[in-house]
């Protein structure tokens, strides 16, 4: 008889029946030295008898692997890794969710909800150097798919460093974390993990993804090199020459219009999705013509510029956001080559229609890019001469940042009203009798005081203390003046 370990590595709740008291599970773990993925139906009972249903149901999943694999391989015992603390996790996990089905601190009508949906049969704080290297790359690389299939990229950069030192020729990993760090802003790190992506892969998606990190990362020569590199061994390949074609294009160039003939004519289709969804109708080279959002809403013949910005945040027409200003600008001739592209290849039902004649062309500016207003646009200068131009997301984040500020604004806003409301009410209440005193006291003190009422209004006015309230106003006035004051700020 042979012995066969199971090792669980991790497990996910896909989703769960609360009228039928189930569970699904599924599993990830280690067998015959490769990783397994299983989904097991596991019943809501008490937690012994829920531990004792799961390690009995894992255990089958492994017989019944080795069956289908090893058909002729006689008696089969199955061994669970590590049981004793396999145990005792399985058991603080499924207590943890009993508690969250069964919380008595819900609100009366609320759902019941299973919020602990993953568990790591290793965490991150744990030391797992113990483990054989074949188990421990496992238990890393689910580390990583775990923030990937969460989109929580910046946590994935360390499990991912893990991953590449315990296994140095795992190029996917490189690709991985080249991607974690460009969505974490890190370009040059990024540039280089694509670098060496393609060093240890060396296939044709990783020299792919390393020439479009050299062409968004405005290093053209690199970029073009590789896409040259790739049709010298395939002349014919759709990739290579549109990336070149965006490389012409970017560079104010024509000679993107007859590699996009060549590739429509063989396939339309992939033409234009790749034109819709990858291809950069931005410019980056001067002089370019000013638009403002006004301007350019009349320009292409919008309605109102809420049209516009909506476009523009989807990607679907060429802008530019300075997120320091809050300001987003366009340039006519972007519109103009983004117009003639999308009605040339049928983009849309419609043609697009540009409106010269409902602005005045004459009076519009020629951006440089290099000083006053046209510093601007930031795609062409930033932050000064010779930065790099700013993405998407740096817009994106910068509209975030914004509307940020602006609830921030309307709260202190509203604490700053509610706080004027409150002194109102309390007013009038009328006085008790400690405020008697304290009034009376006050009378004494004013009437050993030689100036006049009108006297101190008087010296308020010359020193220059507007805030200060001139003597007999009344409570309506000053009611007003505070109403003015909250409707400018709000404004």
């Amino acid at each position: 008889m042979s012995d066969f370990e199971l090792n669980l590595i991790a497990l996910d709740i896909r989703k769960w029946d609360l009228e039928f008291e189930r569970l699904n599970i599924k599993l990830f773990y280690i067998f015959h030295d490769e990783e397994q993925i299983s989904n097991i139906e596991l019943t809501i009972t008490d937690l012994p008898e829920m531990v004792e249903e799961f390690l009995s149901k894992f255990r089958l999943e492994g017989e019944t692997f080795l069956r289908n694999s090893i058909p002729e391989n006689g008696d089969i015992n199955v061994v669970l890794a590590n049981e004793t603390f396999l145990n005792q996790k399985l058991s603080n996990y499924f207590k943890r969710i009993l508690m969250e089905l069964n919380n008595p601190r819900r609100k009366k009508g609320q759902s019941r909800v299973i919020y602990s949906t993953h568990m790591d049969m290793y965490n991150e704080n744990q030391d797992i150097s113990f483990l054989p290297e074949k188990l421990r790359f496992q238990v890393v690389l689910n580390w990583v798919r775990k923030y990937y299939d969460n989109e929580d990229y910046v946590k994935a950069i360390d499990p991912l460093r893990k991953l590449i030192k315990i296994k140095p020729d795992y190029g996917i990993a490189y690709k991985w974390l080249a991607r974690a760090l460009k969505k974490s802003r890190k370009f040059d790190e990024a540039t280089r993990y694509y670098e060496k992506y393609a060093e240890v892969d060396q296939s044709l998606d990783a020299l792919y993804d390393l020439a479009k990190s050299y062409r968004k990362g405005k290093q053209y020569e690199q970029s073009m090199e590789i896409y040259n590199k790739i049709l010298k061994e395939n002349p014919d390949d759709k990739e290579a020459q549109i990336g070149i074609a965006q490389i012409h294009y970017a560079n104010n160039e024509n000679n993107h219009l007859k590699i996009l003939d060549k590739i429509y004519k063989i396939d339309k289709e992939w033409v234009r999705t790749w034109l819709k969804e990858e291809f950069n109708f931005r410019i980056y080279v001067s002089p370019k013509t000013l638009l403002t959002p006004i301007q350019a809403t009349k320009y292409l013949g919008l309605d109102k510029v809420f049209e516009l910005t909506q476009k523009a945040f989807r990607n679907d027409i060429p802008s530019h956001f300075n997120p320091t200003k809050a300001r987003m600008n366009f340039f006519k001739e972007e519109l103009d080559n983004w117009a003639y592209i999308y009605n040339r290849y049928k983009l849309g039902e419609k043609e697009v229609v540009l409106h010269p004649e409902l602005i005045d062309v004459a009076a519009l500016m020629k951006s440089t890019g290099e000083n006053g207003d046209e510093a601007d646009d930031q795609t062409l200068n930033p932050s000064g001469k010779g930065a790099k131009p700013s993405s998407k997301l740096d817009e994106i984040l910068a509209q975030i940042r914004q509307t940020k500020e602006l609830k921030k604004i309307a709260e202190n806003y509203q604490t700053r009203n509610s706080s004027v409301r409150n002194s109102k009410s309390r007013k009038k209440k009328g006085p008790n009798n400690n405020s008697k005193v304290v009034k009376t006291e006050n009378k004494n003190k004013n009437d050993g005081n030689t100036a006049s009422a009108n006297d101190r209004g008087n010296l308020a006015g010359s020193t220059g203390k507007d805030n200060v309230e001139p003597a007999g106003s009344s409570k309506q006035s000053r009611r007003s003046n505070l109403q003015k004051k909250l409707e400018k700020i709000q404004s």
